[in-house]
């Protein structure tokens, strides 16, 4: 493009009379449009895939019992909307190209927001070099010392998505004072259980081997994911709390600290019992049916008996008590997301054992609503997530020094406290 600008005539003339910014400008805008038409590109990809009928290799579907219509509009999209046999022909690469185009306009906005907020983002390191999708962008605030380190693991069915493709959640944390770590992992089908623990893990180990260099030694820990990702972090958190025999498990807890706080967000948190969805009258057919899928290819043959980790809710709700401190837990759900029975067996789990838990319904709301943050419910969903984060590193922190804390009091006698949550006007400043 640059070396264009140089030697065709007429785009010399024209830029002769612009000024450097001008020019600059002109440039940045231009890869927005190109980034703006690969996302057109992998659209228009998945629709030609629907038109020629991209067969899909699935397993004949298991029978559903039939369910009343409480999603009427969902059950009139499938019946009236969507053709009948799209799903057979609509290729899971297909599904995949699309995904992973979507994206760059994403991308568009992550410069912009480079532009008007101290963000900095570093892309494509590599936390192993013996993993096929080993990479990381750090996501990492500017100005002040990072209040927190964060394992940030991405959702999508197990099959689906990137660190790309989720990169708002990260990038607000970030604005917010957090280090982030948004990381890839491998996905199933063709990588099963524990192929994504595996990878969470080594980037876990990368983090603390490497925390000087990372510029974190000494910040607190926190592992984060949404979906199926909240699962991936729920099953490593629990991995620091005591011993399994899971070979992608040993020694964490031994040998690293525990996470300060785990945030698993409308959380996929029982993977081997997906027919607990058909005893939900109001779900529809396709919703049980994905949910079946996204299971299946993600255990494959593997018995959660012997892999007790592959249902982190399971092991919390079995477990008596953990041979660490407990780290504090936020978790949240919509009201109308088939997942809302796992976030609330998982906050009276963690009650049971003792763990700080905050615990948030959204009433109405729907799957991943928190990743549209020009939503009112998704702002609420920042702020107390947010509140929660620097209430729980104050006790952290608090517990770590007890004695500057003692001294620290004593300075701000008479003084008066402040709430430690944002108004909603300063979180939307922040977000839009």
């Amino acid at each position: 493009m640059v070396s264009w600008l140089l030697v065709h005539p007429f785009a010399a003339g024209v830029f002769k009379k612009c000024s450097i910014g001008q020019v600059l400008t002109f440039l940045r805008c231009f890869r927005r449009y190109l980034r703006f038409a690969r996302l057109l590109d992998s659209v228009f990809g998945v629709l030609h895939a629907l038109h020629h009928g991209v067969a899909m290799s699935r397993q004949t579907p298991k029978k559903r019992s039939q369910h009343q219509p409480t999603y009427s509009w969902m059950r009139r999209l499938q019946e009236h909307v969507v053709p009948v046999g799209l799903e057979r022909t609509l290729s899971e690469a297909a599904i995949r190209s699309a995904f992973a185009g979507l994206h760059t306009m994403g991308l568009i906005d992550v410069d912009l927001g480079r532009e008007r907020f101290p963000v900095k983002v570093c892309r494509d390191q590599r936390y192993s070099d013996n993993i096929h999708s080993g990479a990381v962008d750090i996501y990492r605030p500017q100005g002040a010392r990072p209040r927190a380190a964060i394992l940030y693991i991405h959702g999508g069915g197990f099959r689906i998505g990137s660190k790309d493709s989720h990169w708002p959640m990260p990038w607000i944390l970030a604005r917010h004072g957090y280090v982030v770590f948004a990381i890839d992992y491998r996905l199933a089908p063709e990588h099963p259980y524990p192929a994504a623990l595996e990878d969470a893990r080594a980037a876990r180990v990368w983090m603390h081997e490497h925390r000087r260099e990372l510029s974190i030694e000494g910040l607190p820990w926190v592992v984060a994911g949404e979906s199926s990702g909240a699962n991936v972090a729920l099953a490593l958190g629990v991995a620091h709390l005591q011993p399994f025999h899971e070979r992608w498990a040993r020694s964490l807890s031994e040998e690293y600290p525990a996470p300060t706080a785990i945030i698993p967000t409308c959380g996929y948190l029982q993977v081997s019992d997906p027919q607990r969805f058909e005893r939900r009258r109001d779900l529809p057919a396709f919703v049980t049916d994905k949910l079946y899928e996204a299971s299946e290819a993600y255990l494959r043959t593997v018995d959660p008996e012997t892999h007790p980790l592959v249902d982190p809710l399971v092991v919390l709700e079995t477990m008596t008590s953990a041979q660490r401190v407990m780290p504090a837990f936020f978790t949240a759900v919509g009201t109308a997301d088939p997942l809302l029975d796992d976030t609330r067996r998982l906050e009276r789990a963690a009650q049971r054992l003792g763990a700080r838990t905050s615990a948030h319904y959204f009433k109405g709301e729907f799957h991943s609503f928190h990743a549209f943050p020009w939503r009112a419910s998704s702002r609420a969903y920042w702020q107390e997530l947010l509140g929660f984060l620097e209430q729980v590193l104050k006790r952290a922190d608090a517990s770590r020094h007890p004695d500057q804390r003692s001294s620290s009091r004593s300075r701000r006698v008479g003084s008066t406290s402040t709430n430690s949550k944002r108004s909603p006007s300063e979180f939307e400043k922040a977000t839009t």
